[in-house]
């Protein structure tokens, strides 16, 4: 768990990297504020200033890292420290599969992913629902909270949808279990059934929707469709403002959403650094 110090002391030096520039950092601040363990965050002081930071979140059978170091002390190898860091606790997991999140308009990260090697993989738009009045669903469902009895679907939804081994998701559904605000909600057809399920994140007035994903047997029948638009009503009544991502390789879901009225506001791109590389010079 981060303290309130370290809290604060990442928001101060995003806001001078951000200022500085003039880019939009994507940070996961709803997961960073809900760290149940230490062994994901790396931090590089001098004296009481922080500066330099990288994170590393568990995503669907790989690592995703972000980061950030102080603009008047770069090319100090600061990065590199922690990167080496990075790497060194990556050894002990199962997983070392590890894709690096740069915004698009930042030249200073990209020469340094150049530089160590990473390649660019795909890029992720985040996306923001703007209040209009919803479609009609074409199909009824229901959103039932999820309960332990459901947990076995859950990770065979999870496994299909996203492509995991069983024991990734058993993983990934282990960390988001003691995540706050963090909620699941199975997605249950005409019939009673439970065929699909997704994951609402709330922060004060913030939700975010992930983790949406409909049994491969029952897609194309506006299951999803019908079962996003009830999520934001749910939501929206709340009067939440609520996010989404989704990556460019998935275009169906990407019209999905533009379906329900959410537009896409910040892009961010993905390297993949690959697990046979052993370090990186300094940066």
């Amino acid at each position: 768990m981060l303290t309130e110090g370290q809290l604060k002391d990442i928001e101060r030096l995003q806001m001078i990297v951000e200022q500085t520039d003039r880019i939009e950092l994507k940070l996961n601040w709803y997961f960073l504020r809900s760290r149940v363990s230490t062994n994901n965050d790396f931090f590089y002081y001098e004296g009481d200033q922080l500066l330099g930071f990288l994170a590393l979140y568990y995503v669907g059978g790989a690592y995703e890292m972000c980061g950030m170091v102080h603009p008047d002390h770069r090319q100090k190898g600061i990065f590199s420290e922690l990167f080496q860091r990075v790497l060194n606790e990556l050894q002990n997991r199962k997983s070392q599969t590890l894709y690096i999140n740069s915004p698009p308009e930042s030249d200073c990260a990209k020469k340094t992913l150049t530089k160590m090697g990473a390649t660019y993989a795909y890029s992720e738009y985040q996306m923001r629902w703007q209040k209009q009045d919803l479609p009609e669903p074409s199909v009824q469902v229901k959103l039932v909270p999820a309960v332990e009895a459901d947990y076995g679907t859950i990770l065979e939804l999870d496994q299909k949808g996203f492509n995991l081994e069983k024991e990734e998701a058993r993983l990934l559904n282990k960390t988001l279990y003691n995540d706050p605000g963090h909620r699941i909600y199975m997605i249950e057809n005409e019939d009673g059934e439970k065929v699909g399920k997704l994951r609402i994140k709330s922060e004060g007035i913030e939700s975010y929707i992930f983790g949406f994903t409909v049994d491969p047997d029952y897609r194309r029948q506006g299951i999803g469709l019908s079962a996003l638009i009830q999520a934001v009503g749910q939501e929206a009544e709340l009067g939440h403002t609520i996010f989404v991502e989704v990556g460019t390789e998935d275009v169906r879901g990407l019209h999905l959403y533009e379906a329900v009225g959410f537009k896409t506001f910040q892009q961010q791109d993905y390297y993949k650094y690959e697990e046979n590389m052993k370090g990186v010079s300094s940066v």
